[in-house]
């Protein structure tokens, strides 16, 4: 690390890539080091993380306390590399800036989720933890559910607010992020959305396209190595759905909606993302059947 990448991080704010600290770790808080290594380790961002040392940082302000001394590179390495699995990327840098010492902790994780892999003091064999913003927190079953998922193509319904407000379009909208974590490119070749109540399916609507980019039903959708899209998907929709669907004159229903959406790629492969207790609005046009059968 050379002095402009020192001073890059001293513009930015504590976050789930970065941490100030004022001091080293001593050897008696060793725990604190490898629990804080963990943390950032083990964090969402696909950054470098950094742990730098000698700053203290107070409500967005940093002074540049400097270190008394250095410590041996050596020895926190072996300490990383015997207590924490898998192989864990780690540099110890040691800077000398304004005439003052400072180590940064870089790591460079690959493999996660990382795992204390023995007891060490009072935390014990298999022990994690995960940066969240500007502090460590415990794991969560979703945590390592997107963990085990990297390397996968993973689709996921953003916030379950489906909008039939362009008549024009002939098309639903619905937010989602498509994210191809393979080393390859997949083309999604066919999609739809099917809404349930419970257990019963009462529409299914063809994938069209997305945001600017409307085809109809000869869509495709190409995502290259490690690409990730979040945009709004267009779904057919016709104002004889209304029905099934229970829409009122005021555009919503009363109806509990579930949204399940398909897409499968031209190898065959199947993706799945449900959003239970999804939003429904529905406006102008397509809502003209509505009200003429509300009239007679």
């Amino acid at each position: 690390m050379n002095i402009d990448q020192f001073e890059q991080l001293l513009t930015l704010d504590e976050c789930e890539f970065l941490d100030f600290k004022k001091t080293f770790y001593v050897k008696e808080r060793y725990v604190d080091l490898l629990t804080d290594v963990l943390a950032f380790a083990n964090a969402h961002s696909k950054n470098s993380k950094y742990i730098v040392c000698g700053v203290k940082e107070e409500l967005g302000v940093k002074e540049l306390v400097g270190l008394d001394s250095f410590t041996e590179q050596s020895i926190i390495e072996q300490l990383i590399f015997e207590n924490i699995e898998p192989f864990l990327s780690f540099k110890l840098h040691s800077i000398t800036y304004l005439e003052k010492r400072f180590h940064v902790i870089e790591m460079r994780p690959e493999k996660r989720p990382y795992l204390l892999k023995k007891k060490y003091s009072t935390l014990n064999k298999g022990y994690m933890k995960i940066r969240r913003g500007a502090t460590n927190d415990f794991l969560t079953r979703a945590d390592l559910d997107r963990m085990y998922n990297e390397g996968q193509v993973d689709l996921h319904i953003i916030d379950g607010f489906l909008y039939a407000t362009k008549p024009e379009l002939g098309s639903v909208e619905l937010k989602c992020r498509l994210s191809n974590q393979t080393n390859k490119t997949i083309t999604i070749v066919q999609g739809c959305l099917e809404i349930y109540e419970e257990d019963t399916i009462l529409t299914k609507h063809i994938l069209y396209g997305i945001k600017d980019n409307l085809i109809g039903a000869d869509f495709q959708l190409k995502l290259t190595p490690k690409d990730e899209i979040i945009s709004d998907f267009h779904f057919s929709f016709s104002s004889t759905q209304c029905f099934p669907l229970a829409v009122e004159e005021n555009g919503v229903t009363k109806k509990i909606l579930t949204y399940k959406v398909i897409m499968r790629d031209a190898d065959d492969n199947e993706y799945t993302a449900i959003y239970p207790e999804g939003f429904l609005l529905v406006k102008g046009d397509f809502l003209w059947k509505v009200k003429l059968k509300n009239k007679s």
